[in-house]
């Protein structure tokens, strides 16, 4: 009679802690949006070799702004789906070899959003500008030159600049 009785407090303690460690286990392997952007940047530095305190720079840099901007985007009702949108058509746009003006006029036809969510998107886009910029002078020439020259561009004063008009 004992071991039935703690047979069944086995499987009741089995089945109250298992679907809150599953809980627990899930929470730990969802990473945020911001997060996701910093990693995907540092995906597309690899090439250039960062020495671990350049790493730990960038991340920090660009762990902020990405913050900022997905505050800043949420709060003016931009979605993934919206932006995933955005990013197929530009890419499409640049493998048609089409030029700034008609990626932009691209992107415009693809997405649709509001004034007030343009102007956040300009706002965002200009403030990960600034922050590659400031990326870009944490890296060695040597790095930068490791780069697809696309990158390249987007870790110039220049670039930034353009953004900002």
């Amino acid at each position: 009679m004992r071991s039935i009785v703690l047979s069944v407090l086995s499987l009741g303690a089995l089945l109250v802690f298992t679907p809150s460690m599953q809980a627990q286990e899930k929470g730990k392997g969802k990473v945020s949006q911001a997060d996701q952007m910093v990693n995907a940047f540092l995906k597309q530095l690899q090439k250039a070799e960062l020495t671990d305190e350049q790493t730990t720079k960038v991340k920090e840099l660009m762990g902020k702004t990405t913050k900022d901007v997905v505050k800043k985007r949420t709060d003016a009702g931009i979605t993934q789906e919206m932006l995933k949108k955005r990013t197929d058509a530009q890419k499409a746009a640049r493998e048609a070899g089409k030029k700034q003006k008609e990626v932009q006029e691209a992107v415009a036809a693809a997405v649709s959003l509001t004034e007030d969510q343009k102007k956040v998107m300009e706002e965002t886009d200009g403030m990960m500008s600034k922050a590659r910029v400031e990326v870009g002078k944490l890296l060695k020439a040597e790095q930068i030159a490791k780069l697809p020259q696309q990158l390249q561009s987007s870790l110039k004063e220049k670039a930034a600049n353009r953004r900002n008009k």
